[in-house]
């Protein structure tokens, strides 16, 4: 059975961190993205009971918030009459697995409408990983895109800025910097190990993998070969991820240097200047002036790629069965777009820096149209396809 579970709590470090953080926040210039969408007429008797909204991560990542905002933003909606249209929503968790356990219970649910799955650019890659995987769930919309960045405390006195921290990992007298990226012993690649290959590639900085990946051997520095600058430490666990770089070096929770994240999930360490962004994992032309004015000029990609991965963009998105009936599937998208018009979600996904790629024609036809979300999807599958195939075509299954 699909669990209920309240949000942790957070104790130490954290706790202080978050509530400085908060005092931090204060009030935010809203700027929204509305999308136009024509008003779809209620199914006779749906829903009649709640609609389940699955949650594939545990409470201390980001996917819990957005579902959160966007119950939340549903149960408010009205009718073209002001009437309250009076959607119940359940938040269910259904995690372990790397999605696998989520996508197998979802995948014997009945296609009633009645359930709904939150997912994320993590489903991509397990789609794009395994040739028999079957795609059996559509995007009613996509609520988040975002981007990643490369993280420091901004108290740490061995560095400062992009600079000094490659100046820092290539130090022959140096260990390798840990780079803190989100994994588990059961995802395997993803998003932000291609992004370190891009960095590694840019910087011509070798990265140890033996910590992630126990076929491969640990790099020897030898006469020919350059020692490895940088090793990436994955967390399943968002917090602890976090707060990795607050850790003693010795810490049995685990010590980083850096962090790979996207600045929504981190928002709070971001504003409460406990972090900040010293390069922005994106070409140099997809850098908006929004980006930079929100977050602070960063260093980019500023070559084409090498070899073809061209995966960049995160996302989170609310998906049902496919073979819903039509009416029922229409009635759900106009909910979900209506619940993204809100000014509650709206407001949300601007403190989460969404906002600062609304410049971005692609991205906003993603956010409003049904049809370019999908598109997005299936283009993000193949993307990463692409970089499965770049780093070895034995990785698809």
């Amino acid at each position: 059975m699909a669990r209920s579970i309240r949000p942790d709590t957070v104790s130490g470090l954290p706790r202080m961190l978050c509530a400085l953080a908060v005092a931090c926040l204060g009030a935010l210039p809203a700027t929204a993205q509305t999308c136009d969408i024509a008003p779809v007429a209620r199914p006779a008797g749906f829903p009649d009971q709640p609609i389940n909204i699955f949650i594939p991560r545990s409470t201390a990542s980001g996917s819990f918030p957005l579902s959160d905002e966007i119950a939340k933003a549903i149960r408010n909606l009205k009718d073209e009459n002001g009437n309250d249209l009076n959607i119940e929503v359940n938040l269910l968790f259904k995690f372990g697995g790397n999605l696998e356990i989520a996508l197998e219970y979802f995948s014997e649910l009945p296609p009633n409408g009645y359930n709904v799955v939150q997912l994320n650019d993590t489903y991509a890659s397990l789609l794009a990983k395994s040739r028999d995987q079957e795609v059996f769930l559509t995007p009613l919309n996509i609520a988040q895109i975002t981007f990643s960045q490369l993280y420091i405390r901004t108290d740490d006195t061995r560095f400062s800025d992009l600079d000094s921290f490659v100046a820092h990992a290539a130090a022959s007298d140096t260990d390798p910097l840990q780079i803190a990226i989100f994994g588990g012993d059961d995802t395997g690649r993803g998003l932000e190990d291609f992004l370190l290959d891009k960095f590694e590639e840019t910087f011509l900085i070798p990265i140890d993998r033996s910590s992630d990946d126990p076929e491969v051997p640990p790099a020897v520095d030898t006469a020919d070969a350059t020692a490895p600058a940088f090793a990436p430490q994955a967390y399943e666990s968002g917090s602890e991820r976090y707060f990795s770089l607050f850790n003693d070096t010795d810490s049995q929770d685990g010590h980083a240097d850096a962090l790979i994240e996207q600045p929504g999930d981190i928002a709070r360490l971001i504003e409460g200047k406990f972090l900040k962004p010293i390069f922005t994992l994106l070409p140099e032309h997809d850098v908006t002036e929004a980006l930079t004015s929100r977050l602070g000029p960063t260093t980019s990609f500023q070559t084409p790629d090498r070899g073809q991965c061209h995966t960049y963009y995160r996302f989170r998105g609310f998906f049902v069965q496919q073979g819903l009936p039509d009416d029922r599937r229409q009635f759900l998208e106009w909910v979900f777009q209506q619940a993204f018009n809100s000014e509650s979600f709206q407001q949300f996904n601007q403190t989460h820096y969404m906002d600062v790629l609304y410049s971005d024609t692609d991205i906003i036809q993603s956010y409003c149209s049904n049809k370019q979300a999908e598109a997005f999807f299936y283009d993000s599958i193949s993307h990463f396809k692409e970089c499965f195939d770049a780093a070895s075509p034995d990785m698809i299954q």
